[in-house]
């Protein structure tokens, strides 16, 4: 009798130290290996990887759908550049006609002053790799650092467009002239960085280019400031 309890509990002995070691070994199987790490980790890079394009092909098609809507014929103009300037130059065009249309969205200056200090405030932070997460400004960021832009030109477009929100007339022609030297030429000065010309000649260009574009605007909108009983005309030119 005793020695069938024996071995009885020598079996059940058996049995449980059998199952104890299948418990023991069963986290084993089943615990994530270093393939199944590895491999989760490169899902996750492929995923950040599809994220971070589409978020730069979104960023891209804003700028140009925004071109194509506000500034067609600066539109048609990237279209004829070289492939490795088109997006930068939509950039800038995306940047510049955001500016512009600054001064006819806003109801009160304030506001406009407001929206002008972000841009400088944009500007600051591009040139130290933290652009806002914004279209416009993501793709300038991409235009900065593709092709060495220069800060000093960005920023006196900001600036010029500031003062533009006193909303008066200018008092003679050279004023218009000013104005569109700094606004336009400027933009046509980073157009050229896009597309590696620096040439004192090409530069000179640039700004009489820069001031005529300015006047036929300014030409071109009469009807338009008409229509809000505005009169944006150099006033020496309106007086003869």
């Amino acid at each position: 009798m005793k020695g069938n309890m024996a071995a009885g509990v020598r079996v059940q002995r058996g049995l449980l130290s059998r199952k104890t070691s299948l418990l023991y070994s069963l986290p084993r199987k089943i615990a994530p290996n270093r393939v199944c790490i590895q491999r989760a980790a490169e899902i996750q890079t492929v995923r950040a990887s599809t994220n971070t394009a589409g978020e730069a092909q979104h960023n891209e098609k804003y700028c140009l759908d925004l071109v194509r809507s506000r500034d067609y014929e600066g539109f048609l103009s990237c279209l004829l550049l070289p492939e490795e300037a088109r997006r930068s130059s939509l950039a800038l065009r995306a940047f510049n006609v955001e500016l512009a249309q600054v001064k006819d969205s806003v109801s009160q200056k304030t506001i406009g002053l407001m929206r002008m200090q972000f841009w400088k405030t944009t500007i600051d932070e591009i040139y130290r790799d933290d652009p806002p997460n914004q279209p416009i400004s993501t793709e300038l960021w991409r235009a900065v650092r593709t092709h060495g832009l220069t800060k000093r030109w960005l920023t006196r477009i900001v600036t010029e467009r500031e003062k533009d929100l006193d909303d008066r007339a200018y008092r003679n022609i050279q004023e218009l002239e000013k104005y569109s030297e700094n606004a336009q030429s400027s933009l046509l000065y980073l157009l050229l960085e896009c597309l590696g010309v620096k040439n004192v000649h090409a530069d000179h260009a640039a700004s009489h280019i820069g001031k005529a574009q300015g006047i036929v605007t300014c030409l071109r909108a009469t009807p338009h400031h008409s229509s809000r009983r505005k009169v944006y005309l150099p006033m020496d030119i309106c007086m003869l």
